[in-house]
């Protein structure tokens, strides 16, 4: 009996806190389609524990991807995929 008051209470508390303290949510403004191209950069890192400087083209950043250790002869080196938009 103790279990099930202990297990209500917590639901009860998670779902006030839900209501109360819940973020705002942002909505996107639509977008006609086809009306973006994306530009894939590739950033070679020999350690990813360094910085790695690069000029990627576009204004905005639309994504970003990394795969560690891609070769096996470079065990601390990654790759990473930018995906950048066009937009000034």
């Amino acid at each position: 009996m103790n279990f099930l008051k202990i297990g209500l209470t917590a639901a009860l508390g998670f779902i006030l806190g839900a209501v109360l303290f819940h973020a705002p949510t942002v909505k996107a403004s639509p977008q006609a389609p086809g009306s973006v191209i994306v530009f894939i950069s590739t950033v070679w890192m020999d350690n990813p524990k360094l910085p790695a400087n690069k000029v990627i083209p576009g204004s905005r950043v639309a994504g970003i991807s990394c795969i560690p250790k891609p070769l096996a002869k470079l065990p601390d080196a990654a790759v990473c995929y930018v995906a950048t938009d066009n937009t000034p």
